[in-house]
């Protein structure tokens, strides 16, 4: 994988959670941008800049070999940092809001319900079954 080894760690690790995400609960987080955008951006940026910091003063450090050599410009931090915080908070502050929101601990609800189904008949007696 090469200058490209922690942007793909990073996208494995945290797209299908993130997809997983929108396609159960889009059209609630779309209806809260407005705390999911700060939520996400806000802790982000801190840390990317604790993470400069950390870098600078050499506590940890990115191997340049599997990077890609980026740098965000004045703080001096390769672009996988801020990437990977804003992916951890991504799924995080979406999940708060999904498991907070009623309409979505319904949705999960009706899902448990009918997978139960599911194993209990096969998936021909989930089929024949009238939706709610």
């Amino acid at each position: 994988m090469g200058s490209f080894t922690y942007l793909f760690l990073i996208l494995i690790w945290s797209m299908p959670l993130i997809v997983l995400q929108w396609l159960v609960g889009g059209d609630i987080l779309l209806r809260r941008w407005k705390v999911l955008l700060p939520g996400v951006l806000v802790p982000s940026l801190y840390l990317t800049l604790v993470a400069s910091f950390a870098l600078r003063s050499e506590t940890w450090a990115i191997n340049p070999t599997q990077s890609l050599n980026v740098f965000i410009p004045i703080i001096h931090v390769p672009i996988e940092e801020p990437l990977f915080f804003l992916a951890t908070n991504t799924f995080i502050v979406q999940g708060m809001i999904l498991i907070w929101t009623p309409t979505m601990r319904q949705r999960v609800l009706a899902l448990l319900q009918r997978l139960a189904r599911f194993a209990r008949r096969g998936p021909a007696a989930v089929e024949t079954e009238p939706r709610d």
